[in-house]
């Protein structure tokens, strides 16, 4: 009898279960369209390096983070985070949502893997589902500047699924795995999947 294979669900965030990027709400909400503009022409220098491809993205979005946040410690920022989540949970796309919820229900464990923080994901997120995101740095509960670990995208998705989930690595063909995704950050992900479906304006399954 051949062995029955474990449902794993994965889906990615922003854009895919949001519909709307959490990372520019947050920063929106702390600090309005002028602040979020403001900060962007700050960081102007690094923008344009990073789109000539001569300074890493990572360390991009590192210094946006840090610019935004650094007045906050760890305590503030987490009570942040869930009055954002609260006041933002209108940006969750209800119907996908709805079917990772019914997933969980009959037995799949569902993970959203995200390059936004984890900190403000987890927020918006029963404990039922698993977060695996970008890892902000607090010492001595103050941001530091550097995440801890790799920007959560891309390949790193995947190896982060590795690191929660061990055994997918050994032992692939005992799983089986629908990815959810919007953009090329994802691309990883939905290669690796059994089920790869690219989310746009609805939850439609699109393979």
């Amino acid at each position: 009898m051949e062995k029955k294979k474990k449902r794993i669900i994965v889906s990615d965030f922003d854009g895919t279960l949001t519909t709307k990027d959490s990372m520019f709400e947050i920063i929106v909400y702390k600090q309005g369209l002028f602040g979020l503009a403001l900060t962007m022409i700050r960081l102007l220098p690094w923008l344009l390096l990073m789109m000539l491809k001569s300074y890493p993205k990572q360390r991009t979005k590192e210094r946006l983070l840090y610019r935004c946040f650094k007045n906050m410690n760890e305590k503030e920022f987490r009570e942040f985070c869930h009055a954002f989540a609260l006041e933002k949970h209108g940006i969750i796309r209800k119907d996908l949502y709805n079917h990772l919820m019914k997933e969980k229900e009959q037995g799949a464990e569902v993970i959203v893997i995200t390059a936004s923080p984890e900190i403000w994901v987890r927020a918006f997120l029963p404990k039922e589902i698993t977060v695996l995101g970008t890892c902000l740095n607090f010492e001595n509960e103050t941001l530091q500047q550097h995440f801890s670990g790799k920007n959560c995208r891309g390949k790193e998705k995947v190896n982060r699924l590795f690191e929660y989930l061990p055994d997918i690595e050994k032992n692939r063909s005992d799983y089986y795995i629908i990815a959810f995704g919007d953009s090329s950050g994802d691309a990883s992900l939905i290669d690796f999947s059994d089920e790869g479906h690219w989310v746009r304006k609805g939850f439609e399954m699109h393979e």
